[in-house]
């Protein structure tokens, strides 16, 4: 076909006629003949009265049923999800409270709770590296910074915020590898410095008190990890 200079429809379908037809010829006398059923004769006629409109109309509905199935599958995720959210608060609380954006040289931490009321509570870690005190504390409206020093130049930085509308984190991800994990049962990134010159950071979401944290030092990601697993509410 491919040397054929097809000019119309009507040729390719006179064509694929005269072959269907070809084919269909007496069988050499010594081959039984197979006796088709009703249901073929009908199908095989239909075929060569109009084989391209024929193959048309069974390519539209294959197609149909394709989209139809997608549509369904499209429908029963919509269902699920929307059961998952009236469900659980963890999955109502990612959609909806908070978002991740992750640029060049940077991962935004947005968050869009509606303001409730709610107060922020005050929160202290129980470990420390040994000679770490806490040197500064700031509670502005809405977010807390604590600042704990051992007096041997390291640092470690604390901050927690409500996730209400319009706060936000930002953390440094360049020469960085960032793990996901959890803490407490919480959402938690993990931004281990893969250069000396590089902070390591720790940033986790208790979606229950609809509180999201971050610790920044250039201590081990490790020991990071284990002050943000021994945050217990003060007072």
């Amino acid at each position: 076909m491919s040397n054929m200079d097809w000019k119309n429809v009507d040729e390719v379908d006179a064509f694929i006629r005269k072959g269907l037809l070809l084919a269909n010829q007496p069988v050499e006398e010594h081959i039984d003949a197979f006796d088709y059923s009703p249901r073929y004769q009908r199908w095989e006629q239909k075929l060569l009265k109009n084989p391209l409109r024929f193959i048309k109309k069974k390519s539209r509905t294959t197609l149909r049923r394709t989209f139809d199935v997608a549509a369904a599958v499209l429908i029963t995720i919509a269902v699920l999800f929307g059961a998952l959210m009236a469900a659980s608060p963890t999955v109502r609380a990612a959609v909806i409270r908070w978002f991740v954006e992750v640029f060049s040289t940077h991962t935004a931490y947005h968050f869009t709770q509606p303001p409730d009321g709610q107060t922020l509570s005050q929160w202290r870690p129980t470990y420390l590296p040994d000679g770490y005190t806490e040197i500064l504390h700031i509670d502005a409206a809405g977010i807390v910074i604590v600042k704990f020093d051992n007096g041997r130049g390291g640092e470690i930085l604390l901050q927690y915020m409500l996730i209400n509308e319009g706060g936000n984190f930002s953390v440094d991800n360049e020469d960085v590898d960032v793990i996901e994990t959890k803490i407490r049962g919480y959402p938690t990134y993990v931004y281990r410095a893969l250069d000396d010159s590089k902070m390591n950071a720790v940033v986790w979401i208790n979606e229950d008190a609809r509180i999201a944290f971050m610790l920044t030092s250039f201590e081990q990601y490790e020991i990071l990890i284990s002050i943000a697993e021994s945050m217990e509410l003060f007072g």
